[in-house]
Formats: C-alpha cells, structure tokens, sequence
C-alpha cells in the first residue's frame, strides 16, 4: 500500500470507530461508506509448497497498491494466512478469517487438495472464492455458485501440450510419466492421456509420488529401463526440480526430453542452471513475456520491485486479485453474491488478454501457455528462460467430460 492510502486509510479507521464509538457527528451512510472490504489470501508458507506462499503474497498486495488500497470507495483490509499446505489447516484458517477478520472474498491456496476442502467451507459460508490449480473437481463434480477457477481446465492444458509437443516431435511415441499423487496428477495424467490418443502414444510406465518426496534415484532408474522417448513429469516446485536434476545426474536428461505439463514458469526456472532447462519443455498458466498490456506493464513493474520476472503463481494471485476488485466494481457491491453473478458470462481483457468465465462452471476460459527452455547460448539475458512456442484456449472441456451438471444456487 502506498504512503497515501495508508494514510487513508487511517483517517477512515478513525472516523469510522469515532463514529461508531460516540454516535455523534457521522451519519450512517458516512460510517457504511468507511466500513472496509476484507480479502484472504490463503497459501502455503510451511509445508509442500513452501516456497510459493511469499510469491503470491506480494503479488496480491502488488494489486492491491494499484487500486490504491481501496475498491468501491472503501479500504481494502488484506489478511493472508498459513494453510501449512493441509486440508485441515487451510479450512480453519479460512474458518477462522470469516468468523474473526469479517472475511468475505477468498483467493487461494495453491495446493488442489487444500483447495477442494476450502470450497466446502465458502459455499457453506457463502463467501466468493478465486483459486487457481490443475484440478478439474472444483469446476467439475465440485463446482458451486461461489467457487471460481482462475487456471486453465486441465483438458485444455494437457491437450496443448501434447499435441504441440508432438506437431515438433511427432516420432516421441513412448512416454514414461511422474504423477504427484493428489488431486493436481490425477487430473493432469486423465487429461495427457486422452490427448495422447490420437497420437498414438504409449504410456511406458507411471509411477505416482506424493508431495514432498526428496529421493527419485530409484525412479529414474526405473524410467530409464523403460527407454522411453519422453519422460513426462505431471509435478511441480521442489518436487519437480529435484526430478529434473536427478534425471541430469542420471545421464537420462538431456539425451531423454523432458516434458512438464503444468508448472510454474519463471519463478521455478530460475532455481535451474542453463544446462538442466535444456531439452526442457514446460507448460504453464502464465509466463511474464506474455504480450497483453495488463501482462506486459506487470512483468516490468514486478521485475523492477523484486528483480525477477513473475512465474505463474505470481501472475495467478496478481490477476485472481484484479478479477476479484473489477467483479466487486462490476457489481458496485462487496457483497459475495452479488460480486459471484456479475462474474458469471463475463467476456473482458485481462492479463491473460482475452477470457469469458463460463456461468455454467464459473471455469474461467482462457489461454494455456507452452514453453520450450533455451540453451544457454540462446539466452538474451539472466532471466531469459524459455520462449512461448504456442498458447492457446481451446481445446474447450466437451460436454462428455463435463462433470458440473448443477452450479447450484445462492
């Protein structure tokens, strides 16, 4: 928040509890106008996923500063909590936030199976809720009035993988796969193997692995007996990289290419060294040489305040955060219903450039986004990762695999 809207915030505080406290000298609209509108950024800080916590942090409140600390005329009051990458924790945070701080609108967490639990919460609490990841549930068999999915749907996501991969290496017919074993895997693996259908792929072996593990000497072994064409890794963060290192060590990269279906773009790049981003493939939600004017003037802003350009869990809290304030403005309400139906159907530019949320899903329709990493002889600067070899929105879910069949009601 900047000096200025600190300080507004301040005199609003204390006109509103003056106000509030005497009775006297502030009429009702004036202390309602002064009530301030709470914002829970939920996310890992312990746990998993560590690392992605402070990232998405500092984007929101980047937001937030851009809005000038208020929406609607009111302060915006941001609250983040530690969901210590747990169900259990996450929903008594959130509990917590709504019971404590006043909370209405919800953005986060990043872990899929924290996520599922807290969408149980917000609907039974009627709260908005914006969280981005690869499961399908929470616009699919989960899908609620309040519930919102920022992410691409992973049928779209998997499907621009595949079938880019293969237009540039159409003879990469065996696929070895490492699945995180929670909801995030199970709907990346469904998804990558359906569009490995039509191109014949073999899938030469599977191996799923939960969040957190540290040794894959084993599995690379395994991987590499297998003699596949690709090794496929359906992970992400530290789990990822710790793969591809290992993969490196091994002998099996970069002989072998490695295909990443889903990861977090910059902000996990930088965390390899030229030589093990080569023959690495990655797709992602979000990567900061995206060409829209939202996206370009964030990655230059953002690059310029922390000295890295943004990753995918940046630009999805930066860009859940300016959907949340633009539906609260669309709707001239903070009241999470209203907010949740004036997002409905909404076809608007954004980081992302052009999206629709779709009102029968709240799944928010947009490009996915396919990266192939640079040697480092192709490296035009420090964070000169990777280039975007395709993007694209469609494949859009057919209806066959459309698991909300009933959004519900308010």
């Amino acid at each position: 928040m900047t000096k200025m809207s600190r300080r507004a915030f301040l005199r609003s505080g204390a006109a509103t509890g003056m106000g509030v406290g005497l009775g006297l000298g502030f009429p009702a609209i004036v202390r309602a106008q002064a009530k301030d509108v709470a914002i829970l950024g939920i996310t890992s800080y312990t746990g998993g996923f560590a690392e992605v916590g402070p990232l998405m942090e500092r984007a929101w409140k980047y937001a937030i500063d851009e809005w000038g600390g208020r929406v609607l005329g009111r302060p915006i009051r941001f609250i983040s909590r530690d969901d210590e990458t747990k169900p259990g924790s996450g929903t008594r945070r959130v509990e917590e936030a709504i019971d404590s701080e006043g909370t209405k609108f919800v953005i986060g967490p990043w872990n899929s199976g924290v996520a599922l639990a807290i969408t149980e919460v917000v609907k039974r609490r009627k709260v908005l809720y914006f969280f981005s990841g690869g499961t399908e549930e929470l616009a699919g068999k989960r899908c609620q009035r309040y519930a919102f999915q920022w992410a691409a749907s992973p049928y779209t996501a998997m499907h621009l993988v595949m079938n880019k991969y293969m237009e540039v290496n159409p003879k990469a017919k065996r696929w070895y796969l490492f699945v995180l074993d929670y909801a995030f895997g199970w709907s990346l693996e469904k998804y990558l193997k359906i569009a490995g259908q039509k191109h014949g792929i073999e899938f030469v072996g599977v191996d799923r692995m939960p969040l957190g593990s540290r040794e894959f000497s084993g599995a690379i072994a395994k991987a590499a007996a297998a003699k596949p064409d690709v090794l496929g890794l359906l992970t992400a963060a530290q789990d990822f990289i710790l793969q591809v290192r290992e993969a490196h060590n091994f002998g099996l990269a970069p002989k072998v290419p490695i295909v990443q279906g889903w990861g977090l773009g910059s902000e996990e790049l930088a965390q390899l060294d030229g030589k093990t981003r080569e023959n690495l493939w990655t797709g992602t939600n979000g990567y900061y040489t995206h060409n829209t004017p939202v996206a370009k003037k964030f990655a230059e802003g953002y690059e310029k305040k922390f000295g890295i350009p943004p990753g995918y869990p940046a630009i999805a809290a930066y860009s859940m955060m300016r959907l949340v304030l633009r539906g609260i403005e669309k709707a001239n309400s903070a009241e999470p219903a209203d907010v949740a139906k004036a997002l409905e159907g909404w076809e608007t530019e954004d980081w992302t450039g052009r999206l629709r949320i779709n009102p029968a899903t709240h799944q928010v329709e947009r490009d996915y986004f396919f990266l192939r990493c640079k040697r480092p002889d192709e490296m035009k600067g420090p964070h000169d990762y990777a280039e975007i070899v395709a993007h694209s929105a469609t494949p859009l879910l057919p209806q066959e695999y459309n698991e909300c069949k009933d959004i519900g009601s308010f």
